[in-house]
């Protein structure tokens, strides 16, 4: 995630936390809260007006995923498969410096759990304490044309270390979810004009 979608992240997610984030055509709610015996859960919640094929084809299909995660990603659908994913335009799948999640198991059309192996050097996540999260997307049909997607991040334990990943990833993934919903309504991430913002905002600290 470049600067400007953090600055740009760390906005919606206070936007949600203080009570949701609405557009015309859906709703992203912060739905985390503390399990007594796992701890935090990280917890984001969107109800969005289109079908659960679209949801999971949104989720789990490389044209779907490149509509609001990355501009290069890939996903190998099993038990065990890697998504992998890059916002350099310019990578390739294979790429050593590429973000990898493994599929940890999925229930097709509803369910997808899945785990960071592998993040690019320099990413400010501290590897060893990411290795413990596990991410849970669900889709929930709520009639023939509205879904339910929640997506838990689970394994924050206490202290610093997972303090800052939570934080880190409360922004970051309110974004996401953010992007998502824009993509199922219509308004796919635009690469071009996200890299060409990222290139400005570089260009105003000079």
């Amino acid at each position: 995630m470049t600067a400007t979608h953090r600055r740009a992240a760390c906005a919606l997610a206070l936007a949600v936390s203080a009570g949701g984030a609405q557009a015309a055509d859906y709703t992203i709610k912060d739905a985390s809260y503390r399990d007594p015996l796992s701890g935090r859960v990280q917890q984001l919640v969107l109800e969005v007006p289109v079908s659960a094929e679209a949801a999971w084809a949104a989720i789990s299909t490389d044209a779907g995923l490149k509509g609001w995660v990355a501009p290069v990603v890939h996903i190998d659908l099993m038990n065990g498969g890697m998504m992998e994913a890059s916002y350099s335009a310019a990578a390739h799948i294979g790429d050593r410096e590429n973000i990898r999640n493994q599929i940890i198991a999925y229930v097709p059309g509803r369910a997808m759990v899945y785990q960071n192996v592998h993040v690019p050097r320099g990413a400010p996540a501290d590897f060893a304490l990411l290795a413990a999260l596990r991410t849970i997307i669900e889709i929930e049909p709520i009639d023939a044309g509205h879904v339910r997607i929640v997506e838990s991040g689970v394994g924050y334990g206490e202290g610093p270390g997972f303090d800052a990943l939570y934080a880190h990833f409360g922004a970051g993934n309110a974004y996401e979810f953010d992007a998502l919903a824009k993509s199922l309504t219509g308004h796919p991430m635009d690469w071009a004009a996200e890299a060409a913002k990222a290139k400005a905002s570089v260009g105003e600290k000079k």
